[in-house]
Order: C-alpha cells, then structure tokens, then sequence
C-alpha cells in the first residue's frame, strides 16, 4: 500500500512538472514563441537582426565571460549585457537573459561600441564618434556610466569604418581602425538608388577594399592617437568586422571578421605595432572558414585552456568556434566548426528576417514550424507538444538531394550588387504541390527565382529532391524579389499568386509540377490592379502572402506581411508607407469579395492586436495562419526581422 502511494505521489509530481513545462511554453497571444527545448536551454537569441559584438568580458563580482551585444537596427537598437551561466555539457557557452543599458548619450544606432576591462578591472566602454573615440567607465552597482572623455585620432586618412580596442599585458592599449581604400563604389544617387550591371554582367563600380591602421596609447586618458598604416589597403572586400586579439603564450594573434563571412588572422607584434601577412582561420578540414550567416563580428571566448574560442555575430545568429589553439602550416589558425551560443529560457529563433509556414511537416499529426532566413537557410522546427500547446525545439536546417539548403546570390544574382552576396531571403510556401499526398516547398528569394523542392520521401520521413525552376510559357518564372508566393488548391486547381515584373499582385494557375499559366493580374474592384511599392530598385517585391479564407465566409482572402515602406495597393494611400499614427511593418488583409476562380478584392486593412495596429519593425514581417492554441481558432503566426514568431490569437485580432 505505501508504494501504491509512492508510485501514485511520484506520478502526481511528474504531471505536475509536466504541466509546468508546458505552462512555461505554452503560447501566449501577443508575444513571442518561446523555444520549448526541455532542459531549458536553446540558441540565443538576440534582440535585434542587425548589430555587433563589443566585446566578452570579466566582471568583478559577477564572474567572467560576460557578453555584450549592441543592436543597430530602428526595432531593436540598444546595448545588451548578457550574463554568463555555464558551459553546456558539450562545451558550448550559456548565457542567462539580458539586461539592457542606456546609454550616455543619444543611441541613433550610428556608434558603434567596444567593452573591455581596465587595468584595475574597470569596465569600460568605448564608442567610435567620427574621426573620434568616445569612452566612459561602466558603474555595475548603478548601471550607470561616467562622463564622456574623447580621444581624437591623428593619421587616418579618412574615417574609419569599425575600430577595436586590445589591453596589452603591460597595460598599454593598442587601437585598431578599418579603412577603406580610395574609389567610386557606386551611383551616388539617393535612395532608391538606380542599380544595374553591364551589359557583359559586370558590377559597373569598383568593390571597395579596406585595410587596417593602429595605434598605441598608454592609457585612456590621453586626448589624441596618432594611428600608423599597419596593412595595405586590399585586405577585404566591403567590411572587416571588427576585431580582438588571442593570445597564447608569448605569441599575439589579431582576428578580424569580414562581411563576407572569413575570418582573418594576423601575427601581432604589440611591442612595435606590426601586423605579419594576412592569414585565415581554418576549419579542422584545412578550408578557410565562411560564417554561417552575413558578417562575422568577432570577440574572444577564454574560459579555460580547453575551452576557448571566437564568437561571431551577424544578421542570422551568433556562433561558437571552439579554438583548436593550432595553427596550420600556411600559418592559419584552426578552429572547430561553428556551434549556435545558447541561451537560457530564450524565444524560439529562426535566424533573421524569419518566413515561417505553420505545417505538420513530418506527418506525427501536430503543427510544426518551416521557415526561411535572410542568410537563406530553411528551417525545419519539430512540435514535441500537442496543437493545443505547441513546444518548438531548435531548428535544424533541410536539405535537398542531401545538401544543406542555402540560397547565396553572389556576385551577380542580387539586385542590390554584390554587396549583398550572402542574403538569400528565402521565402517558404509548404503544400502538396505534386499531389502525391506529401509537403512540398515553393520559394521565392532575393534572386527574384521562383522554385518547388518536391518531397520525394514519405510522410514521416520528408525527403527534398533539388531546388527546380518553375516554368510560365517556357521561360524561368520571373518576378520581384524577396515574395513568399501565395499558394491554395482552389476547387480542382492550383492557384500561385505572387509579384510580377510591375511589382504588382498576379495570379497563375498551376499546370503540373514544374509550370504555370497566366491567371491575371489581381484588382481592387473592378479596375485597380494592386500594387506593391512607391518606389523602385530594391524596395519592390517584398510581400509575404498567405492565401486563406481568414473571415471564413467560404471565399478565400489574402493576407500580406509587409515591408514598412510598401503601398499597398496603390502609390498614393497605400498601406503600410500611410499607416496611422505611424507606419511599420504590418499585416495586411484583403477581403476577397469575387469568387475563388476570379477573386476580386477589398481595398486592405490593417490588423489590429487589442485595437492597435500591429506593428513590427521596418524591415519584414510574415503571416502564417493556423489552428494552433486552446480553442481551435484559426490563429496567426507572425515571424519578424528579428529572428522570432509572434502569436496572435484571433479573438484579439480586428481588421
């Protein structure tokens, strides 16, 4: 009898943690998704897609290895102190969640920060202000800072783009300035600017290059530095990403990361201020390491001789390279492969700029999450919870014929130039495409390419073959770029909806697997066809449609994740560039008052979560509508520019 008790004591005590587990990730209307992992623990996720790493620090008192990030971007500028928790078993840092700072001036997101310790442990932030560095002491106690002191930099050329600053071990400092070489690197036309290549398929302006300038300082009490030229002027294309130092034993390394994704490395004489010749870090396979997402800011990791490593961050997330403390014989140093830096109870996190599509997608019955990312991944989130209460895991990435999915436009398939080589924006649609009864994907990305990955495996074992073009009379399906095409089965038919070559909404009618047919283009009425944007270049496309009967009359409507500057549906009144009281990145809806075969629409609405207007930042956000949460309501999942989901439950919602 007592162990009938026991064992009926200790079940109550699980269904009760159980219960607790799910309360903590159960979804709660108007705020993000938490990431449901059980042990608590997921990838870090930051509060903004767009910012720095200044820098890992000790703090007395409060241990070591702190972290602190700085968001740039107008939804989540801001300084970030993360505390450190632990290592998880696999030797990947932890931090907690976030303290965020204010600042001792206006943050407009135009200085870039670097924290270090002082000699005597002080923590001390420093700000690039021009040709100028700004710093102030940190008070912990407070969360305060001290008064500004500048420090006015001699012998540059012409500004600088990023700055580190190194303590050296006799407590000297040393300060590093990119700079970028001399040359026309495009138009100069305003906003939107006018961009083209040559009729050869050449980018008509030179790629800017940069090199590196230093200059050592006793302390930072001086009022000026005068700065040597340490490198020549070619050492990267667009950006070095800041910059720290590893030392190991008498031998100085300067790391610096790249918009493009390297790591480069250079033997540092702190003693005289030279820098040896440009080296890399290195993978343990001997190939040149490539961050996973666009930039890699660096800083360094020291918790122990074993378990030490850099730290990169860029738009799409923030990695760990466990450091091998090796170096090869060209002279690179080697690295562990990136790891995803975790975070304790954070949001679900999906990279940046995250296009989610609610689906069971590997057949177990509850709703998972696929969802693209501007450095052109998909995602994959498994639900191990139930459709009433959802639990999303960390994502792991799809592939198609065996390969890690990544879209990269590189040098020529980019709108915008080159310089955006590595954002892939893709923009998933999932839906039974081939009518074979399993999930496909349909995509549109910032090639402005329109294809299907058919799923060639079973219904609990998704399988994608390679990405395949769609097909409109013969010619690659062309259209803007960065859309997620609108996909339903209407009737017997398939409708794709997306924005043509006018940046204006169209219909196309599926004819099999790999071809469409013209369907149209959509109006407002009887005669206003419906577009997207005011301006040109790079503002077009954009839109992230979702095709569903959201005031479930039996008509199918449309909802569309906005960019803040479209217009939608006309250059004079749309919506989101004359939403009041300001504008932002919406949701719109369209009521369809046609038929499904010939819909014709409402002029849109915006949604309002509680009466206001929901709005999320400028730059993207994307609907997926779903029967997830208590009730069984037809609810919204939002993905935004920072990597995370936003639900809304729909009896909060209005229009």
């Amino acid at each position: 009898m007592n162990l009938n008790r026991h064992l009926l004591f200790l079940i109550a005590t699980l269904f009760s943690l159980s219960l607790h587990a799910q309360h903590e990730t159960a979804l709660k209307s108007g705020e993000p998704i938490l990431n449901g992992n059980p042990n608590g623990i997921g990838r870090l996720s930051p509060a903004f897609y767009n910012g720095y790493i200044m820098g890992i620090i000790d703090i007395p008192g409060k241990g070591k290895n702190n972290l602190f990030l700085q968001g740039t971007d107008g939804h989540g500028r801001g300084t970030y102190w993360y505390p450190f928790r632990k290592l998880s078993p696999e030797g990947i840092p932890v931090y907690k969640k976030p303290i965020q700072l204010t600042l001792p001036f206006e943050d407009k997101g135009n200085n870039r920060g670097v924290v270090i310790n002082g000699n005597n442990n002080e923590i001390i932030f420093v700000w690039g202000f021009g040709k100028t560095l700004k710093w102030a002491y940190f008070n912990l106690q407070t969360l305060t800072f001290s008064a500004l002191k500048t420090i006015k930099i001699e012998g540059l050329p012409r500004g600088f783009s990023e700055f580190g600053v190194s303590q050296q071990k006799n407590g000297k400092y040393t300060l590093f300035f990119s700079i970028r070489e001399e040359g026309v690197f495009g138009s100069g036309r305003p906003f939107p600017q006018k961009i083209t290549y040559t009729p050869e398929g050449f980018w008509p302006y030179d790629i800017a290059r940069l090199g590196i300038y230093g200059a050592t300082i006793d302390d930072l009490e001086v009022t000026q530095a005068s700065a040597k030229q340490l490198t020549p002027t070619d050492q990267v294309y667009y950006a070095f990403d800041g910059f720290t130092v590893y030392r190991e034993g008498a031998k100085s390394t300067l790391l610096a990361g790249t918009r493009l994704g390297n790591i480069a490395a250079y033997t540092l004489n702190e003693s005289n201020l030279e820098l040896g010749p440009k080296k890399f870090a290195t993978g343990t396979d001997g190939i040149i390491l490539r961050n996973p997402n666009v930039h890699a800011y660096v800083a360094y990791f020291n918790d122990s001789v074993e378990n030490q490593g850099v730290v990169t961050i860029g738009e799409g997330g923030i990695y760990y390279y466990r450091n091998t403390r090796k170096f090869d014989k060209k002279g690179n140093l080697i690295l562990e492969k990136p790891q995803h830096l975790l975070q304790e109870e954070p949001n679900l996190y999906g990279g940046s700029l995250v296009v989610p599509c609610v689906v069971d997608w590997d057949g177990d019955g509850k709703l998972d999450i696929i969802s693209g990312t501007s450095p052109g991944y998909i995602y994959f989130f498994k639900n191990i919870g139930t459709n009433q209460q959802p639990q999303y895991i960390d994502p792991v990435p799809l592939k198609a014929a065996d390969e890690i999915i990544q879209v990269q436009p590189g040098y020529k398939e980019d709108i915008q130039g080159p310089g955006e080589a590595r954002w892939g924006y893709t923009c998933p649609t999932v839906i039974d495409w081939d009518g074979d009864g399993l999930p496909d994907i349909l995509t549109g990305d910032s090639r402005g390419k329109f294809m299907v990955y058919l799923n060639k495996g079973t219904k609990t074992n998704p399988v994608l073959e390679r990405e395949h073009t769609l097909y409109l009379n013969g010619m690659d399906m062309f259209g803007t770029w960065r859309v997620k095409p609108g996909v339903s089965k209407i009737g017997d038919k398939m409708a794709y909806i997306t924005t043509d070559k006018d940046d204006e909404f169209h219909l196309y009618w599926q004819l099999d697997k790999y071809n469409l047919t013209d369907g149209g283009k959509l109006k407002i009425g009887d005669t206003l066809a419906i577009r997207g944007n005011r301006y040109g270049g790079g503002t077009v496309g954009r839109s992230k449609i979702e095709i569903v009967d959201w005031d479930e009359d039996g008509k199918k409507d449309l909802l569309i994740g906005t960019y803040g500057k479209q217009s939608i549906p006309d250059t004079v009144s749309g919506l989101p560039l004359n939403m009041k009281p300001k504008r932002g990145s919406t949701v719109l809806f369209m009521k369809n008052i046609g038929t499904d075969e010939k819909p014709v629409y409402q002029y849109p609405r915006v949604l309002k979560f509680k009466g206001k207007n929901i709005s999320l930042g400028g730059h993207s956000c994307a609907p997926s509508t779903a029967r997830i949460g208590e009730g069984g309501r037809l609810n919204l999942v939002v993905g935004i520019e920072t990597g995370i989901f936003m639900f809304y439950d729909r009896k909060d919602l209005s229009w």
